[in-house]
């Protein structure tokens, strides 16, 4: 009886951690893609602001 005791709480606990395991992955991987877009408006903004800086840069050239 004891033996059959450990053997559902180690089977127990192993799905409890594969569980936690996959669970974080998933979190993880979700994290991962959402920096890579964010960077990537980043870098599009960046451009933007150094475009919209040169032609103001122009504009008060020709004035």
């Amino acid at each position: 009886m004891k033996k059959n005791i450990y053997l559902y709480l180690l089977v127990f606990s192993l799905l409890v951690n594969v569980f936690q395991y996959v669970n974080s992955k998933g979190i993880i991987d979700k994290y991962e893609k959402d920096i890579k877009k964010f960077k990537a408006k980043i870098e599009v903004l960046k451009n933007s602001n150094s475009e919209a800086s040169l032609l103001e840069n122009d504009n008060n050239k020709v004035e």
